[in-house]
């Protein structure tokens, strides 16, 4: 089945996180856990053994196949695809060839959980740096055009897990900012922002920071924290993240703004910086300003006009004394 990876494409919906990840789960019962490992990978190691968890909720038994591919960056949103066709950049950052589960294919009765042991083997050809490979779970007796025999599951729903593995002995990090999009409203405060990321390391990186805003006087009215899913950005790749800005002081001084960004990797102490401005008038503070403005010309108008009108009246006075004279 190795042949068909090379015209097989799979979108994860999920974001690669470092937190705890949920079990995947599909509509036939079947419970893969967890659908991410990290594994650290020290060059003195032979190799590194880890375990999945699959259970069988159905009420019938289901034989699974274990195929192993490599994984790689979609686009920039944080999708993963599954490889199958060689090209220099999966190549370098494979890890299917180095990834042996215990077994290729097994049965699980209904109600029944296995562990299945899975080693990465250290072998020559696995340079320093991040590999990244993943195991997907699909019923035995699934066809090529996705129909199924009694028993197994169908394509659509097979089950993956994504393996980080990093080894130690030749890491390069590297996290740049490379742009920050704000789609700035005159009046309105808008409270997303949009940060894309470069990774040009050779190691996964979990971008963190936080974003704050200020108002012409220096108060702080904004702040927005990066990445508070702890999206994984894959090595020679770029990243969008969107990062939500709440208000935290009234927003009624017109005049620039400035947003401040202050962010690193995991792991990284020292944080590095980025800052632009936009102009802004925020809407009440515009209105109160065009009402205050409306009502002074109004005043102002007003003033004049009886002011005009008590010069005239008194110009006439004087000229009637005057010819009383």
């Amino acid at each position: 089945m190795r042949f068909f990876s090379f015209f097989l494409f799979f979108v994860c919906t999920f974001l690669l996180s470092h937190s705890t990840v949920l079990a995947e789960e599909n509509s036939r019962g079947i419970v893969l856990s967890p659908a991410f490992q990290e594994i650290l990978l020290d060059t003195n190691d032979k190799q590194r053994d880890f375990s999945l968890s699959v259970t069988n909720t159905e009420n019938s038994a289901v034989t699974l196949r274990i195929t192993v591919f490599d994984f790689g960056s979609l686009d920039e949103s944080g999708g993963v695809a599954f490889l199958g066709a060689e090209n220099d950049l999966s190549k370098k950052y494979a890890l299917a060839s180095w990834i042996r589960p215990e077994k290729d294919v097994f049965m699980l009765e209904s109600n029944e959980t296995k562990k299945i042991l899975v080693t990465i083997e250290n072998r020559e050809g696995l340079s320093p740096g991040g590999h990244y490979g993943a195991l997907l779970f699909r019923g035995e007796g699934t066809n090529e055009e996705g129909g199924t025999s009694s028993n197994s599951i169908a394509l659509k729903q097979s089950l993956s897990s994504l393996v980080f593995v990093k080894k130690i002995g030749g890491e390069i990090y590297h996290l740049e900012l490379k742009e920050s999009k704000y789609e700035n409203n005159p009046v309105l405060f808008q409270d997303m922002m949009r940060l894309r990321f470069q990774n040009s390391g050779n190691v996964h990186l979990i971008p963190r920071g936080t974003i704050t805003v200020t108002d012409p006087l220096k108060r702080i009215v904004g702040k927005g924290v990066i990445n508070e899913e702890s999206a994984i950005i894959l090595p020679e790749t770029f990243r969008i993240y969107p990062v939500a800005l709440r208000t935290i002081a009234p927003l009624f001084v017109p005049g620039r703004y400035t947003v401040d960004i202050s962010y690193r990797y995991d792991g990284q102490e020292a944080f590095s910086s980025a800052t632009f401005s936009f102009d802004f008038f925020p809407f009440p503070a515009t209105l109160g300003s065009l009402i205050l403005i409306a009502g002074l010309g109004w005043y102002g108008a007003i003033y004049w006009r009886k002011r005009s009108k008590k010069g005239k009246k008194s110009s006439v006075t004087d000229i009637e004394q005057s010819n009383a004279q």
